[in-house]
């Protein structure tokens, strides 16, 4: 093993992390590919780590053998097709290490992950880009109360026609929205709660429009300077993301397509539009997008959701959409 970590490695990412958290096809990927391509930062695939964590800590409180338990975790995540084999470390190595620094803790062994990642790619910063983070931010700032929170919206519109294209999204414009409405509370609440120096929320839209700029506000809220080769992000040797997710990745090995963020308005029949909008409710001109004329009386409504929704029962039923990733199952943790 060549990767050698002190506890100063350790500190020094719980004191610089980031966390990148938002609705899923919002862009998140092209951000984590335009930061990654900082000679500071670097950003590795999806962890999903804080979707299990507080099962993960109670069964930590409970066990009397800390040593064994971190040998279970281990077994847990790397003898499952866990987000965190994805990362590319070899359990042996974080085993290794994780005994010669004494960790114990889930949160420990995390960061200590986050740390070999980020030490193996030379760069001072590590951030982690998960979506769904967005409904679990309160824990994230408990493990790491340095943290900063990056959040990420697009249109609830152009996101449902991208999951609809993507073949593990959902088909159903109805779940997609329902899901968006519920992570712009989460957002809602993160602004109420946490400061200016450690929320920042971004639209898909304005890093397309205004990529420099925001970049440029991007790196003053981490505390770096904008480097010039982020804007050349397509051209970085990492891909950043999950081998196997490139099919639905690829356009972070491109140029930016600003037509892409417009085709829900052809792609999408009315009735989809309509729905979206009237899901969304309020919320969509609250983060500024502006509504269409289509409209739907609520006998119509009600019908479109119920035939909308039954896709997302047959996709499931039938197992159609599939990210080939699932959460790992708990009860295999013994």
């Amino acid at each position: 093993m060549s990767i050698q970590i002190s506890q100063n490695d350790l500190q020094d990412t719980r004191d610089r992390i980031f966390f990148i958290v938002g609705t899923s096809r919002s862009g998140s990927t092209l951000l984590q590919s335009m930061l990654s391509s900082h000679n500071e930062i670097v950003i590795p695939p999806e962890t999903h780590f804080f979707h299990s964590a507080d099962y993960l800590n109670q069964k930590y409180k409970e066990s009397d053998l800390k040593d064994s338990f971190r040998e279970r975790l281990l077994h847990f995540w790397y003898d499952q097709k866990t987000r965190i084999r994805d990362l590319g470390l070899e359990k042996q190595d974080v085993g290794q290490l994780s005994k010669e620094l004494n960790l114990t803790d889930p949160a420990e062994l995390f960061t200590l992950q986050l740390t070999m990642y980020r030490t193996d790619r030379g760069k001072k910063i590590v951030g982690e880009k998960t979506p769904r983070h967005i409904l679990s931010v309160k824990e994230i700032i408990k493990a790491y109360p340095n943290a900063k929170i990056i959040s990420m919206f697009r249109d609830p519109r152009a996101a449902a026609w991208s999951e609809i294209k993507a073949h593990f999204g959902s088909p159903s414009v109805f779940v997609t929205t329902r899901r968006w409405r519920e992570y712009v509370e989460a957002h809602e609440q993160c602004k109420r709660e946490l400061s200016a120096e450690q929320y920042m929320m971004l639209r898909y839209k304005d890093l397309i429009e205004d990529t420099e700029g925001l970049l440029k506000n991007i790196c003053a809220f981490l505390g770096v300077d904008f480097q010039p080769q982020m804007l050349e992000y397509y051209k970085r040797d990492e891909k950043g993301f999950a081998e196997g997710e490139e099919s639905w990745k690829e356009g972070t090995l491109k140029p930016i397509q600003k037509d892409k963020n417009e085709e829900w308005k052809t792609a999408l029949t009315r009735w989809q539009i309509a729905l979206v909008e009237q899901t969304a409710g309020n919320k969509l001109e609250e983060m500024g997008y502006q509504k269409s004329e289509y409209s739907l009386s609520f006998s119509k409504n009600l019908f479109y959701q119920c035939l909308d929704f039954s896709r997302s029962i047959w996709a499931t039923v039938t197992g159609a959409r599939q990210e080939g990733y699932r959460y790992p199952d708990k009860s295999k943790f013994k």
